[in-house]
């Protein structure tokens, strides 16, 4: 099957290959592969209807094997990509395991029972906390399934082992938790001010900004040491809602309880498999970011078939040219951005080591390249300051807070206003630095170094003793070597 293939192929490609053998991720290949594989499968489908149509299930089936393949295969990657990535594979592939377990051969179901297992040890290795709430819930409908259970007690089991879970695992990472409300709290207010939306990347390009306003107005000391470089809320529905408004989360929520509730009314083994594969997403989208991780993307592709009206709307051959006229063109926008974000990174290598007068005339031309800015504008910036090219830093570091908002950018501009000499502005952005993560010491020591070189004693003092009375959220030689100037300097002052 053609699709099959190509499912499997971009599954197993996005989930190996998001991190390379050195940790580093590979954002010019990982950052493409959804749209690739979502115009790739859907011309597949499309172009090859008839067969597709004919042998729905038979398609549905060997895509299963293809997930279930692949969510075996994760458990080897766990040393080249992040813990809940890790984890998420192995959970979502667990529908497809499950929807073979009623195979006639004995052997057969206990081979995917010892398969599950596994997998179930795997991710509670992985100590991903949503992870082993999915393979615990899929481990009910295990049971439910080869026990035949009844549906409303395999149901009230379920609602019970997860109000448990999750109430246990909240006790378990404590500080985890409590920073996760705290991140939901701020990006609350975001939406209470924009309900409409920010636009998108609207989280990215503000949220830093909304936590270092409550920490300028608010001296909550311990959730100021959970405090982080946040880039995501970790729950995909407030992320929607920050970027493209509540209207549009709604919308969303009543296509999928529309989805959830057709699967339901078929109750046919392919509908129940890809309820059961919903609401594993669902969780992982009030604890996590799948939707930013390919293989999700491509996941969902797998479960096409489990819906038959979509079939009948695809058998209308005006209806299936339609949308071949569209993914074509999108398919060619896709290789462009793929190659763009190809050739800047090139020229990010090349201006590292040296030719900076190529690698210039693609920068001069960033605005025309259809990749993230954000993203793009820092490495840049990165280059330059690295470079000690500080006045050119300060430029593009300034171009790029219209995209993204974040610590290391403020503590890189006031790095470059320091050493061109500008200690005011610097100030302005370490003190910005500061209230954005306020748990780390070096922001505040800066200011402190810079008032003494301009003999500001008064603010010398009220920065010193900040620092000497902060609490360490993890004990290091650096802030070690911080304390103990801060006290020499400041015993210096009473002299």
């Amino acid at each position: 099957m053609p699709t099959t293939v190509v499912i499997f192929f971009f599954l197993v490609v996005s989930v190996f290959f998001r991190y390379n053998y050195q940790n580093m991720e590979i954002s010019w290949w990982e950052s493409h592969i959804p749209a690739l594989a979502v115009i790739t499968v859907l011309l597949s489908v499309f172009l090859f209807y008839k067969r597709y149509d004919t042998s729905r299930k038979e398609v549905f089936a060997s895509n299963m094997l293809a997930l279930a393949m692949v969510g075996v295969f994760g458990i080897f990657i766990q040393d080249v990509t992040i813990s809940s990535i890790y984890a998420m594979c192995i959970s979502l592939s667990m529908p497809a395991i499950i929807y073979f377990i009623d195979n006639e051969n004995k052997y057969i179901r206990i081979f995917l029972v010892v398969v599950f297992a596994v997998c179930f040890i795997a991710v509670a290795r992985s100590l991903s906390r949503t992870g082993i709430i999915a393979m615990s819930l899929s481990g009910i409908y295990l049971l439910h399934r080869i026990f035949i259970l009844r549906k409303r007690t395999t149901v009230a089991i379920c609602m019970v082992l997860f109000t448990l879970l999750l109430f246990s695992m909240f006790y378990i990472k404590r500080d985890s938790s409590d920073g996760r409300i705290f991140i939901l709290e701020n990006t609350a207010r975001m939406i209470k001010e924009k309900p409409l939306g920010w636009g998108a990347g609207g989280f990215e390009a503000n949220y830093m900004l909304v936590q270092a306003e409550y920490f300028k107005n608010n001296t909550d000391e311990e959730v100021a040491m959970l405090a982080d470089d946040i880039k995501h809320p970790l729950n995909e529905y407030m992320y929607i809602a920050v970027n493209y408004g509540v209207h549009v989360t709604l919308l969303l929520a009543g296509i999928i309880v529309f989805a959830i509730y057709r699967l339901y009314k078929d109750a046919s083994k392919e509908g129940r498999c890809c309820m059961h594969f919903i609401l594993l997403l669902l969780l992982w989208c009030t604890f996590s970011c799948p939707l930013s991780v390919s293989f999700t993307t491509v996941m969902l592709l797998a479960f096409v078939p489990a819906f038959g009206s979509i079939g009948r709307l695809f058998s209308r051959r005006a209806v299936r040219i339609a949308i071949i006229a569209i993914l074509l063109p999108s398919l060619a926008i896709e290789a462009k951005s793929f190659n763009d974000d190809r050739v800047w990174n090139k020229a990010i290598q090349e201006y590292k080591y040296g030719d900076k007068a190529n690698a210039m005339k693609i920068f001069d031309k960033y605005k025309e390249y259809s990749i993230d800015k954000g993203a793009m504008l820092f490495s840049l910036a990165t280059i330059k300051y690295n470079n000690k090219e500080y006045k050119e830093c300060i430029k593009t570091c300034n171009e790029c807070k219209n995209h993204i908002a974040s610590y290391d950018l403020e503590f890189m501009l006031g790095n470059s206003y320091l050493f061109t000499g500008e200690r005011q502005k610097a100030l302005e952005h370490f003190s910005v630095a500061h209230y954005m993560c306020p748990n780390r010491f070096i922001p505040l020591y800066k200011q402190f170094k810079i008032y003494k070189e301009i003999g500001d004693t008064a603010n010398m003092k009220s920065i010193g003793n900040e620092i000497l009375a902060k609490k360490i959220k993890i004990p290091s030689h650096k802030i070690d070597v911080i304390i103990n100037n801060v006290e020499y300097e400041l015993m210096n002052i009473v002299k």
